[in-house]
């Protein structure tokens, strides 16, 4: 499922919320502020806020990082916990890190920056991401490390996103057209329910670990969980399927291998052939091109076309227990 978003801040001026509503906009994320001091809040960001909720509209925040070291990206993240002084959120706080200062900081050093960011954000309550554009991620960051802990959110201004990372959003232009915002603004695809407002939230996964039986009804309601057809939809979105759920037998057998270990994110198998599709099959996953198109996605294969190469890269990450679901 894709929803259509925007990131706005004080360079958006005056924004007519209802209009933004109207045009279809299903998300929004606002900028708090840059730097760590208290000094530097977005002067639209309080406005911005109210306006997007007061609509309906899901809120996150960004914040532009000025940091030179882990330091000071935790004064960061205490001033934007200051600042949002325990309000409710709607989808993550993100640490926006790419300014030409930070560049010459070293992979190790930048990549431990937003980890103590995320980290305090995480500490006061809310789910931490972190944004860049393409190529700081891949030439700065240790996207690999950061994707395993935190959603990612890649900035590249193209037709098609080209980077190879996991990530759960994708800004892809910064001249969108709007109704209800004067010139330009930065627009952006969700390709994940992630609209939870807290990480306690995210982690309350019914956990399926005892039950051996094959009917997903069946085993939430033994662990007390509603089974409805609308809660089994948002549970297949949570644990990361990208499919439209319409409750087939192939996509219920797929949510429940998935929370049979209390959401283990990684597939569990003891396969020792050298077809990435057999091994699928043998652990009851749908091996069709669609389902291993989605699965490569999650595993860091955007292009994903089904060739040998990437085939024996998905099937070793498998066989290591490390490709994840």
């Amino acid at each position: 499922m894709e929803y259509k978003g925007i990131d706005v801040s004080k360079y958006q001026g005056n924004i007519d919320f209802k209009k933004v509503k109207n045009a279809g906009i299903q998300f929004a994320i606002v900028r708090i502020g840059y730097g760590r001091y208290e000094s530097q809040k977005d002067e639209f960001f309080e406005a911005n806020y109210e306006g997007f909720m007061k609509q309906g509209i899901p809120v996150g925040v960004y914040h532009y990082s000025y940091a030179t070291n882990v330091g000071e990206a935790k004064k960061e993240a205490a001033v934007v916990l200051k600042w949002l002084k325990g309000r409710n959120l709607n989808l993550p706080v993100y640490y926006d890190i790419e300014d030409k200062s930070q560049a010459n900081l070293g992979k190790n050093t930048l990549t431990k920056m937003c980890e103590a960011f995320c980290e305090e954000i995480e500490k006061g309550g809310y789910w931490a991401g972190v944004y860049a554009n393409k190529y700081f991620f891949t030439t700065y960051l240790d996207y690999q490390k950061l994707a395993e802990k935190y959603t990612l959110w890649v900035a590249q201004y193209n037709n098609i996103n080209t980077f190879n990372g996991k990530y759960d959003m994708w800004q892809y232009t910064s001249s969108g057209k709007v109704n209800g915002i004067k010139g330009n603004v930065d627009l952006d695809i969700l390709y994940r329910n992630i609209f939870t407002n807290t990480d306690k939230e995210r982690n309350e996964l019914p956990d399926l670990s005892g039950y051996r039986g094959n009917s997903i009804v069946d085993a939430l309601k033994g662990v007390g969980y509603d089974s409805s057809f609308e809660a089994r939809r948002k549970l297949y979105e949570e644990v990361g399927f990208t499919d439209t759920y319409r409750g087939t037998a192939r996509q219920n057998e797929n949510l429940l291998n998935a929370l049979r270990d209390g959401g283990n994110e990684y597939y569990d198998s003891n396969y020792k052939g050298n077809s990435f599709v057999d091994a699928l099959k043998e652990i009851g996953i749908d091996s069709s091109f669609a389902n291993r198109k989605i699965i490569a996605e999650r595993n860091g294969i955007s292009n994903y076309r089904g060739t040998s190469l990437q085939n024996t890269k998905l099937l070793k990450l498998l066989k290591e227990g490390k490709l994840r679901k």
